[in-house]
């Protein structure tokens, strides 16, 4: 029987994140959960003139815990769209001890939140570091609205496609084996179904963190310009917003969404937007291309009707 441990970095004596947790094991009893209360280890904030006199024994005795682990089950709260401090603290002290804290093992990610998001962004920063502290990420799962979704007093999810969903990732970690992952075009279709349902949030995450945008011109740009070059999820945020101040988007449709070679996916269609500062029609047709990685577009070339987007914008 596989031992998975599950812990949360929540410092929080009522945590919504431990009894998320609980519910699991209650669900999954068949199964060797250890959980471990991080809150109960007396581990100090981590310095090097701590470390200098030695590894503090309550760190030693959590690192043998992890070592005789099958895999991890991992409920991290979102403090400023960051980790706990707890649980950062935690890394930085196993991390002396072997840099590979999770031991090439399983790990699924869990947050939840009182409101809608549950904590998303975290996890985004989280699953480009797991890998680098030794884990086999097997997937992330996020539930929002914590207190309509979740029965307390009796530890069970009371909506069923969540309940469903969060089974499909434990069976997954129980299994070792990756979980709803994505392939690239449904990438690209949740970033079009994000556009046209106006959800801002959506389209942005589904940018990678350091993307690479190319709208219609490969140059550098004015902040406010909206054909040019745009780095990072920061700069993807400011081409969205240069998209919603020009435009009132009347039509965007979408003919083919194609995945290719590699992680290349090629999409095209048509759209009709009004110029809000002319109040004419800039209708075109469109192609984009997209570099797909760990299920967010890394890199992102939109071209249009240059000829077109110019009439549109005369006086």
């Amino acid at each position: 029987m596989k031992k998975i441990i599950a812990f949360t970095g929540s410092t929080n004596p009522d945590s919504i994140h431990e009894k998320l947790v609980q519910s699991i094991i209650k669900e999954f009893d068949n199964q060797a959960f250890d959980f471990i209360d991080l809150k109960s280890f007396d581990i100090p904030i981590y310095s090097q003139k701590i470390e200098a006199e030695g590894i503090p024994q309550a760190v030693k005795k959590l690192y043998q815990r992890f070592i005789s682990a099958d895999g991890f089950l991992i409920a991290s709260p979102e403090h400023n769209g960051l980790p706990t401090a707890l649980f950062k603290n935690t890394i930085d002290w196993l991390s002396r001890i072997n840099q590979r804290v999770f031991g090439e093992k399983p790990v699924l990610l869990l947050s939840t939140s009182p409101g809608s998001t549950g904590g998303k962004t975290q996890l985004q920063i989280l699953e480009n570091l797991i890998p680098r502290w030794g884990g086999h990420l097997i997937g992330l799962y996020s539930l929002g609205n914590f207190l309509e979704n979740f029965d307390e007093e009796n530890l069970t999810l009371k909506n069923p496609s969540e309940k469903i969903k969060l089974g499909k990732a434990i069976e997954a970690l129980i299994n070792d084996a990756p979980f709803n992952k994505k392939n690239n075009a449904m990438v690209v279709q949740e970033y079009f179904t994000a556009f046209q349902n106006g959800d801002v949030e959506g389209v942005i995450n589904s940018f990678h963190s350091d993307c690479y945008i190319v709208s219609v011109k490969e140059e550098e740009r004015p902040k406010e310009q909206l054909h040019g070059i745009y780095r990072t999820r920061k700069e993807a945020k400011q081409f969205v917003k240069n998209i919603h101040n020009l435009f009132n988007t009347k039509d965007f449709a979408i003919e083919r969404i194609i995945a290719v070679e590699d992680n290349l996916v090629i999409a095209n269609g048509t759209f009709s937007h009004e110029v809000k500062a002319t109040g004419k029609l800039f209708n075109s047709t469109w192609v984009q291309y997209c570099a797909i990685v760990g299920e967010k577009i890394k890199e992102y070339r939109f071209y249009e009707d240059s000829a077109a987007f110019v009439e549109a914008f005369k006086h």
